[in-house]
């Protein structure tokens, strides 16, 4: 594979309005396996970076670069990001979207075997229960301000001081409880909870079921990334899955309910 191929294979994931060059560097770079030179234009991609063992070239790891650097691309060029800082989360989110196109056209592809696959499972459960861990100190954090205010105690000297927790984690930690059960990791529940709309919870909470990284997830989440769509079947059914998460959110909510209740029942019982 040479540049002009790498370039195509890039067009073939984004059509960029603003033409760019790429170009094998032919060296071998401790610092870095790209760049992009905003200034000419150009995608440098240090080829020697991504020779195999037998000599041969791993094109997937080297396109995963030069996607990487077309991203910048987008950012500079089309965009207009003048930031100092490279990376910051437009990036990320336009450097994501840009891996999932190429991944639907084959031009990169995340090679997962079992075992990884595995552990990916695994961490995804753990986020679950870590993300259902925070909603049960926010439970037992709105239990302790009841008491204080019951006791004549101050709240936050109770959290910070005697429980060791910070205010920004007792606060996550209710926000994430009001959110309720979305099923969704630890980080997504954090950016859902983070969220000060309805729009923009539910905006978080479907990207994230849709297979959205945390920084798209945040991007879909904007204002401006949140354009109702003008065909009349495409608005009704956004509001029905809308209706649904609603209904789905009341009917766990309605379930703790009757849980908590039949605990005091029980417990009333002699």
């Amino acid at each position: 594979m040479n540049s002009e191929q790498v370039k195509e294979k890039l067009e073939s994931v984004h059509k960029s309005p603003v033409d760019y060059t790429v170009i094998f560097s032919g060296k071998k770079s401790l610092k870095a396996n790209g760049l992009y030179r905003p200034g000419s234009r150009e995608i440098i991609i240090h080829n020697k970076n991504f020779a195999n063992e037998d000599g041969g070239l791993n094109e997937n790891r080297l396109m995963f670069t030069a996607i990487h650097e077309l991203a910048h691309h987008v950012m500079r060029a089309e965009k207009g990001d003048r930031s100092r800082r490279a990376h910051g989360q437009d990036f990320w989110a336009a450097f994501h979207g840009l891996l999932d196109a190429a991944e639907e056209r084959g031009v990169y592809r995340a090679e997962i075997d079992a075992d990884t696959q595995k552990l990916i499972d695994e961490v995804r459960d753990i986020s679950v229960r870590i993300a259902g861990l925070q909603r049960e100190l926010g439970r037992v954090i709105c239990a302790i301000n009841e008491s204080c205010k019951k006791n004549g105690l101050r709240e936050e000297d109770i959290i910070e001081r005697k429980a060791q927790i910070s205010r920004q984690t007792a606060k996550a930690a209710v926000a994430a409880l009001c959110l309720g059960d979305t099923g969704l990791g630890a980080d997504m529940q954090a950016e859902a909870a983070r969220q000060r709309t309805e729009a923009g919870r539910e905006a978080v909470t479907e990207a994230a079921q849709n297979g959205a990284s945390v920084i798209q997830a945040k991007k879909a989440a904007r204002p401006e990334s949140r354009m109702e769509p003008e065909d009349e079947a495409a608005k009704l059914e956004l509001e029905k899955r809308r209706v649904e998460r609603t209904i789905e959110s009341l009917e766990r909510k309605l379930e703790e309910i009757r849980k908590e209740l039949g605990e005091l029942n029980s417990g009333g019982k002699t």
